[in-house]
């Protein structure tokens, strides 16, 4: 038995043994609740916007980027890694998944300078089950990676302060500076930290005046000087060409608040569902809750640093801050601020270490109440049915079986032609014909917005937008004999306009998709509504999954 001490918490803790076998079984934990089904997940059009960036030279992702909407580090590191696990579905999802892993890591290693080893062991557990952390954890986008750097720089910024050791600052530095490389909003947790030092400002103690400090200063001059070559290309093309990126949907999608905004935020922090399909007052019971263990945690904070204040002002200032914003310019979106969600679970169990100083059957009841929400989410994520992005079912979006379908069966001279951009670059991305699938989009409103501009998600395909784009089928080289259709059932035909010589062979739905192979013929008589379901010619058309290989780059247009 290892050395028993009275932690504070009501609890018996037990250094060494125990406290080093419970740090192994959440990383564990961490590392399983991650990896579970991460290749099941269609690549949506986000991950595969992520993985064909991926496969570009960092001087085009550089390129590419500053004519999106995300800064570039994530597809660097990206790029790195591809180039030595592979250009697979788990491969590509493993950084996430790793980095989520990291999290949790980093998660218990700030609490431990905050709290007891027990309570950081708690918040670990928490940190492991974590739904939103663990739904982006598996997937191919820099939101996990962003909440490494973000609680890294918040552990570098508790070192410096409890030492002044400017080596700690440097550290510091070097975090914020990835992190704001990696997403915009990251710059609200740096807000949060000026907000912290602020009020250790207001105390009497001077040595409490951080903020005073010249060498603080100097070192937010730096993060922006470091900032600045990604301004100016930042600047140069995408605050120019704001209407271009409107244009083509890559902004101001984002709806307008309602009065379930903050709440269901809340409620997709931790379960990733939206709640409303609860009576309104289990629906208000969670977020009441929550914003109860914030609140008694930030106004009960100890100490001389009042770490658990930071901890506060790091969930809530960015959430807020992205909150206010939205009633002129709505940007509030859940995965923006998942690494602010992170201090969620290490508020919980800083509140429940203090319930467990009055009643320890309280806090046992609390830590299962928590333990069950996030499991709750995670079958959720396990179920694909979460409410945080477009749906990613692969029941629903079965798109890599559709596209190995045509990798099997397609032959010189066919054509692949996506119908709607939302599913084109997951089509490309799974595409392993020596095909260069096509866009098909029709006009929106008779004018020609609808075309690639070089803005936002099109910047792919800008350079080759003429072989890449239609408009109209009218345009397909007569000498195409068959072309390969991908829609999905929503669609309306009469909106395609499909020429009188194609004849609709065969078609197979799946889920909300189907898959239609077209023959072109000039002697063929005017198109008749339906397709046969029973392959033609005798051939086997049953879709089927078949084993990933690699993404050629020859399936994307290089500029």
């Amino acid at each position: 038995m290892g050395l028993q001490h009275r932690d504070g918490t009501g609890f018996l803790s037990q250094r060494s043994s125990v406290d080093s076998g419970g740090w192994v079984l959440v990383m564990m934990l961490a590392l399983i609740v991650r990896f579970y089904d991460i290749s099941l997940p269609y690549f949506w059009t986000d991950e595969a916007f992520s993985a064909l960036v991926g496969v570009q030279s960092p001087e085009r992702i550089w390129f590419h980027l500053g004519h999106d909407v995300h800064p570039p580090l994530y597809f660097l590191i990206l790029h790195a890694w591809m180039s030595v696990f592979g250009e697979g579905v788990v491969a590509i999802r493993a950084l996430s998944a790793l980095a989520g892993v990291a999290t949790v890591a980093l998660g218990v290693w700030l609490m431990r300078l905050i709290t007891t080893p027990r309570v950081a062991l708690l918040a670990g557990l928490f940190l492991a089950l974590l739904p939103i952390s663990v739904r982006y954890s598996q997937e191919a986008r820099m939101y996990t990676l962003e909440g490494v750097w973000l609680l890294g720089a918040t552990i570098a910024l508790v070192y410096w302060i409890k030492s002044a050791r400017n080596r700690y600052l440097a550290g510091y530095v070097v975090l914020m500076t990835a992190a704001v490389y990696t997403h915009y909003l990251a710059v609200l947790c740096l807000l949060s930290h000026w907000l912290y030092l602020v009020v250790l400002r207001l105390q009497r103690d001077e040595t409490l005046h951080y903020l005073s400090r010249p060498i603080w200063w100097a070192a937010n001059v730096v993060i922006v000087v470091l900032y600045i070559p990604w301004l100016i290309s930042l600047g140069n093309e995408v605050f120019l060409n704001t209407e271009k990126l409107k244009t083509g949907g890559d902004i101001f999608w984002i709806p307008e608040l309602t009065i379930y905004t903050l709440p269901s935020a809340v409620w997709k922090f931790l379960t990733v569902r939206n709640g409303l399909e609860f009576a309104s007052p289990l629906y208000v019971l969670l977020p009441a809750l929550v914003l109860a263990s914030v609140a008694w945690v930030g106004l009960k904070a100890r100490g001389r640093l009042k770490l658990e204040l930071l901890l506060v002002i790091y969930v809530l200032l960015p959430v807020l801050i992205v909150f206010m914003v939205s009633f002129g310019f709505p940007i509030f979106v859940e995965r923006y601020m998942a690494f602010a969600a992170l201090g969620l679970p290490m508020i919980a169990a800083l509140a429940i270490s203090r319930i467990a100083r009055r009643t320890r059957a309280l806090a046992w009841v609390s830590v299962l109440l928590m333990v069950g929400v996030q499991l709750m989410g995670l079958n959720t994520i396990y179920k694909q049915q979460d409410d945080l992005d477009d749906p990613r079912n692969e029941s629903m979006y079965p798109l890599d079986n559709i596209v190995s379908r045509i990798n099997e069966s397609s032959v010189a001279g066919d054509n692949i032609i996506v119908d709607g951009a939302y599913w084109y670059y997951s089509v490309a991305y799974y595409n392993r014909s020596d095909i260069q699938p096509r866009l098909y989009q029709a006009p929106w409103d008779n004018s020609t917005d609808n075309r690639p501009n070089g803005y936002g998600a099109s910047t792919l395909i800008y350079q080759n937008r003429d072989k890449v784009f239609l408009d109209n089928l009218v345009s397909v080289s007569p000498d195409t004999k068959r072309v390969w259709w991908v829609t999905s059932t929503r669609l309306a035909d009469d909106e395609n306009h499909f020429p009188g010589n194609w004849q609709c062979v065969f078609a197979q739905g799946v889920g909300d998709m189907e898959l239609r192979l077209y023959m072109t013929s000039a002697s063929a008589g005017q198109t008749t509504g339906g397709c046969s379901t029973q392959p033609p010619d005798g051939h086997e058309y049953a879709l089927h999954s078949i084993g990933l290989k690699t993404i050629s780059p020859r399936h994307l247009p290089h500029p």
